[in-house]
């Protein structure tokens, strides 16, 4: 919480130095999302050296702790390919993850990676699902898109209105 505290200045002057020694100390003891800020401040390079490697390795300890924030950044650390090999199907396993427990942008990044066929194979209706509950949370993104597969008739059937509304 102490790193929260100087990361975000609430109450005190942000130090990122003095929050980054707060997250590690909590995440050595095992604490995911301090793992998951800690991959955040590797994978920006805020108060450190950039290195997506380390980045990789706080984002993992904490995504298989279920950490939903770290398994939809280390997707789109796989999907990007920062740090490891692209890997689409390894990205959509963490989105996968993190989408189940509800969250958005995973399910935004499930839903584009069936859109496009990135990881699985290209499955329209599926991508709609993962879209609309990203939507339904009040993703831009998600609704726009959405908004595209009902102008297209693509996963649902064509219908002008729910594009209207969704876009």
């Amino acid at each position: 919480y102490l790193g929260w505290i100087y990361k975000n200045g609430h109450g005190v002057p942000k130090d990122i130095k003095e929050a980054f020694n707060w997250f590690r100390l909590a995440a050595e003891q095992g604490d995911y999302d301090a793992q998951n800020n800690l991959g955040l401040i590797y994978e920006y390079g805020k108060g450190v050296p950039q290195d997506y490697k380390t980045a990789v390795k706080w984002y993992r300890l904490a995504a298989e702790q279920g950490g939903a924030d770290a398994q939809h950044n280390l997707g789109v650390i796989y999907g990007n390919g920062l740090g490891v090999p692209q890997d689409h199907k390894e990205a959509v396993k963490w989105f996968r993850l993190s989408a189940e427990q509800g969250g958005a942008d995973a399910q935004y990044n499930l839903g584009m990676s069936y859109a496009k066929g990135y990881g699985v194979l290209q499955d329209f209706k599926e991508s709609v699902k993962w879209y609309r509950l990203a939507a339904e949370q009040g993703d831009a993104e998600a609704q726009y898109n959405l908004g595209g597969r009902y102008f297209e008739g693509e996963g649902v059937p064509q219908d002008y209105k729910q594009a209207f509304k969704w876009y």
